[in-house]
């Protein structure tokens, strides 16, 4: 059975421009490349002809979604053949000019969640491994001039908090930022499975993080269908949507054997990452610092994209 969510998320790209601190994107072994229009276009036809329980159309992934040039044709696309349909966008912000922001208003973006790393040039640079010196003061720029024109399409902000690096006059960002975006959330870094170690396993973890059955459909770049959006290479693939359909993946015996060790919660032996993830622990109190808008202690609970229950 397709799980119980509304979120379909397309990784358009693997490539990025960026090389942050805390994404594995170094280590991805796969295929560094974007998705074409063509098997987007085919995809999309499948989902939403296989069933209409997809509201929301996310553009996230281990690349820089900006750097597809055929995107905003994937995204007009997407809402003339399904009118109505939320498209929310993830980025680094770095090619998010006020011009090109104006142009996802036109096309009837959502929202678009800018991941922003740093108060001032320096910690910026540490976090993202780039020049912080020549990009911060522009993407600052560009995003105070989006907050002053934006008009349909919300302007989202999430700050990732590394020990040593960014953790610096923070309290100062916070006021510069919270009333001119409309979400402003910050994080203390996940371990993307077992790649990193920024949130110790803890001795109680939950049977199941719940993404098993109520997860959003995460469609990678080479139209294949991953379990989590935090296994950034590919691990728990458990089909191909350009040569299947969701109920044939669904029903495939590497997806049946992910659900049952999540019903039981028990991993030893199974192969599974899920067995060594952060994302079953059980108290989450320690992954949120600030939230503009919402309780920290639900907010904890929810997914980023559609803000629903990780586990109903």
């Amino acid at each position: 059975m397709i799980p119980k969510n509304n979120d379909m998320r397309f990784e358009v790209s693997t490539k990025c421009n960026y090389r942050c601190v805390i994404c594995p994107h170094g280590s991805l072994t796969r295929a560094k490349e974007t998705m074409s229009l063509e098997v987007f276009k085919k995809i999309f036809d499948r989902l939403v002809t296989e069933t209409d329980q997809y509201e929301t159309l996310t553009f996230p992934g281990m690349g820089e979604p900006l750097l597809d040039p055929t995107l905003e044709e994937k995204i007009a696309y997407a809402r003339q053949r399904k009118p109505g349909i939320a498209v929310l966008i993830l980025t680094n912000g770095s090619l998010l000019t006020l011009k090109k922001f104006k142009v996802f208003e036109a096309l009837g973006v959502a929202s678009i969640r800018v991941s922003l790393y740093g108060t001032d040039p320096e910690s910026y640079g540490q976090v993202h491994g780039i020049n912080g010196q020549e990009m911060y003061p522009r993407i600052e720029e560009n995003l105070l001039a989006i907050c002053r024109a934006k008009t349909i399409t919300q302007l989202l902000l999430t700050y990732n908090v590394v020990d040593g690096k960014n953790d610096r006059v923070l309290k100062e960002w916070i006021d510069l930022w919270k009333d001119k975006v409309d979400l402003l959330e910050v994080w203390r870094p996940h371990n993307w499975v077992d790649y990193k170690k920024f949130r110790p396993l803890q001795s109680q973890m939950t049977k199941s993080c719940g993404r098993p059955f109520t997860g959003p459909l995460q469609i990678q770049v080479d139209g294949t269908v991953n379990m989590c959006c935090f296994d950034f290479d590919g691990k728990l693939t458990i089909g191909d949507l350009k040569t299947q359909t969701l109920a044939e993946i669904f029903a495939m015996p590497f997806f049946q054997k992910i659900q049952q060790c999540h019903a039981r919660g028990l991993y030893s032996a199974s192969g599974l990452i899920c067995e060594h993830c952060d994302q079953r622990n059980a108290d989450k109190s320690d992954t949120m610092i600030f939230n503009s808008k919402f309780d920290i202690k639900e907010r904890v609970t929810q997914l980023s994209t559609t803000y629903k229950k990780v586990r109903e």
